[in-house]
């Protein structure tokens, strides 16, 4: 619930923006449309931007290299819940 209230806000928010960045009055004609060619504009510019940050994330290196030389221990033994019979 908080997440798609968040969502909505942040809509409504990027709303706000584009009409009082570009001095929009929606009750014309011809700027509602000018304020729709931007709006949509806008929400394609998140998604391709979010695809690309996200693109991005998938492909990084998240663990580092495994060095030969150093010994790994077993996972068994780096827990605290592990007991030696």
């Amino acid at each position: 619930m908080k997440t798609a209230l968040l969502l909505i806000e942040f809509i409504l928010i990027g709303t706000l923006f584009i009409v009082s960045n570009n001095n929009l009055h929606l009750n014309i004609k011809e700027e509602r449309a000018k304020f729709t060619t931007l709006y949509y504009g806008w929400l394609g510019s998140l998604v391709s931007q979010g695809s690309q940050i996200s693109g991005y994330v998938i492909k990084s290196q998240w663990l580092p290299p495994l060095n030969e030389t150093s010994k790994a221990k077993p996972a068994e033994e780096d827990s605290f819940l592990y007991v030696r019979h």
